[in-house]
């Protein structure tokens, strides 16, 4: 994915870009009454393939609406971190697109993360995820 695609959306939707150092994380998205920003750590988020990973991963949170307290349960934070991951994975890569590429020889999480420009790591459990949920790549449409 483009990064400067990605800023377009923050720009469509208003989001706020704010790049500041964190304890545990690259990134996170604060959200309060109408006003949502995204901050990113670009001492831990330092390449553009990092930087596209933690923006659309909070694009994520964004779009799925699943935001939480930073002191909130583990169960809350984990189920959270997983709708955001599923919308994420939905609107960025979707399944018909992963399927395609497949098609055309892109078989690793690796080859697969440079084709949208992503952390290999983030693709695999996006992949995991499709696979898990589409009988192996067999099923037309995933259910998400």
């Amino acid at each position: 994915m483009n990064t400067t695609s990605l800023y377009n959306i923050l720009e469509k939707e208003k989001i706020n870009y704010s790049n500041h150092q964190l304890l545990n994380s690259g990134g996170m998205i604060a959200h309060y009454k109408d006003i949502t920003a995204i901050i990113v750590d670009e001492q831990k988020a330092d390449t553009t393939v990092s930087r596209n990973t933690v923006l659309i991963q909070e694009l994520g949170h964004y779009f799925s609406g699943s935001y939480y307290k930073t002191d909130s349960d583990y169960e809350i934070i984990a189920k959270a971190e997983f709708k955001a991951d599923k919308r994420a994975w939905k609107d960025f890569f979707p399944y018909e697109r992963i399927k395609l590429l497949m098609k055309k020889g892109y078989t690793t999480a690796t080859q697969l993360a440079e084709q949208f420009d992503v952390e290999a790591t983030y693709m695999a459990r996006c992949l995991n995820y499709y696979y898990d949920n589409s009988h192996g790549f067999t099923d037309e449409k995933v259910s998400i």
